[in-house]
């Protein structure tokens, strides 16, 4: 079996990020940069189904500035066989992303594509789905696992009290919640390799595929209020606290 995992590169989720001085993107001095969350579960997910079965081949790719490199090394790093990088060095509109993709995996001729199931820089969660469309691959949204089986796969989804599970002939795409366990930190030995490997590259424009797209214009950004100090109830027997807890959760926080 061959996954491939289409990802992002975003800003770490630890890093502080600071509104850019035109107030419409993000500052990006001093920014670390990361793997999208739910797109490291994907990659944990198409490598727990390697420690199963070691003929499985992973393989990853990114649409993105050349700094995606790192992304791609990490991924390498965490046990990928493969990655790739599609150079854009400036924005590209999600559709046209999808595009894109779609040209990689008819390439690649991989029986499973996993995604994140959305972006944790804008969190839109269209570049899957857009890119089963343009596959006609059948898809599922927001698995947690998945089961191949003789040329199909069995596709698990979370839902309130239990679990949906789907049926999908290969080749198909899913869109990552979280797989059953966290993703795996790149070891020592597997920096190693990944330094090693080579990732080759190719310019968007020389995929020939159709760019034009609606692309999202971002208006303002800002940062969100700063939290105000929080209150200790200690004065007061139980009965007097909760009127009073109430009192303030209905006309200061506005939550009742």
């Amino acid at each position: 079996m061959k996954i491939l995992i289409p990802l992002k590169q975003v800003p770490d989720s630890t890093v502080r990020v600071k509104v850019a001085p035109d107030g419409k993107q993000i500052a990006t001095e001093g920014v670390t940069w990361s793997i999208s969350p739910y797109d490291e579960y994907a990659i944990e997910m198409a490598l727990e189904r390697k420690d199963a079965d070691p003929s499985t081949i992973v393989a990853v790719v990114t649409v993105g500035p050349a700094r995606s490199r790192d992304a791609l090394r990490q991924a390498l790093a965490m046990g990928c066989d493969e990655a790739s990088l599609i150079l854009a060095d400036e924005p590209v509109a999600p559709l046209a992303v999808a595009r894109a993709l779609a040209k990689i995996v008819a390439e690649a001729k991989p029986d499973l594509v996993l995604c994140g199931k959305q972006a944790s820089d804008d969190d839109q969660g269209f570049v899957g789905p857009a890119l089963a469309e343009a596959l006609g691959w059948p898809h599922v949204a927001t698995i947690t696992k998945f089961v191949p089986q003789a040329g199909a796969a069995e596709l698990w989804r979370e839902v309130e009290g239990g679990h949906e599970v789907w049926k999908a002939a290969l080749p198909a795409l899913a869109t990552v919640h979280k797989s059953e366990k966290e993703p795996r930190y790149p070891s020592l030995p597997g920096i190693m390799k990944a330094k090693k490997k080579e990732i080759p590259e190719r310019a968007f424009g020389s995929l020939g595929i159709d760019a034009t797209a609606p692309l999202l214009e971002v208006l303002s950004m800002e940062p969100p209020p700063a939290r105000g100090g929080g209150k200790i109830l200690k004065d007061g027997d139980a009965a007097t606290t909760a009127q009073r807890l109430a009192t303030l959760l209905r006309d200061e926080a506005k939550v009742l």
